[in-house]
């Protein structure tokens, strides 16, 4: 038995960190998705204390909307056109939006864990729309420039 015990040692947090950024190595180019992720992890860590129905229906929900949020980031960093991809993560953030605004009415977060939830989510809203409309901006200028002729008349 004892045998098939390992003895793992624990990682420093410079391991730790190192191995994180070579599992989602774009992760750290991307601010929304650091906010995102940080989302997700204080759902997971808040929702510990909540009543089994809703923790087990809601916050299931809130925690499946948010990992589907941070695929439609992650994806949109990797591919080109990006549009689709970040509308798609803005209706996932909209989809949060309406899970949360259900957990205040049913009065299952504590106060700060409210102030958590709302600045989380404003702040990923902006950064997305910001992002879509820089891309916008960028795919346009490029249609521009290929419309216009060579000779610059």
């Amino acid at each position: 038995m004892a045998s098939k015990r390992r003895a793992y040692r624990r990682l420093s947090a410079e391991e730790k960190s190192r191995l994180n950024l070579e599992l989602l190595p774009e992760r750290d180019n991307v601010q929304v998705y650091k906010d995102t992720f940080d989302l997700l992890v204080f759902v997971y860590r808040s929702t510990t204390t909540m009543n089994r129905d809703y923790r087990y229906t809601l916050a299931e929900e809130m925690k499946r909307t948010l990992q589907q949020l941070l695929t439609c980031i992650y994806e949109a960093k990797k591919t080109t056109p990006k549009t689709a991809l970040i509308m798609e993560a803005m209706h996932w953030v909209y989809e949060a939006k309406v899970l949360y605004r259900v957990m205040d009415e049913l009065s299952l977060l504590k106060d700060w864990q409210c102030v958590v939830y709302i600045h989380q989510l404003a702040t990923i809203s902006k950064q997305l729309v910001a992002w879509h409309r820089y891309e916008m901006r960028k795919e346009n200028g490029d249609n521009q420039k290929k419309d216009a002729p060579a000779d610059g008349y």
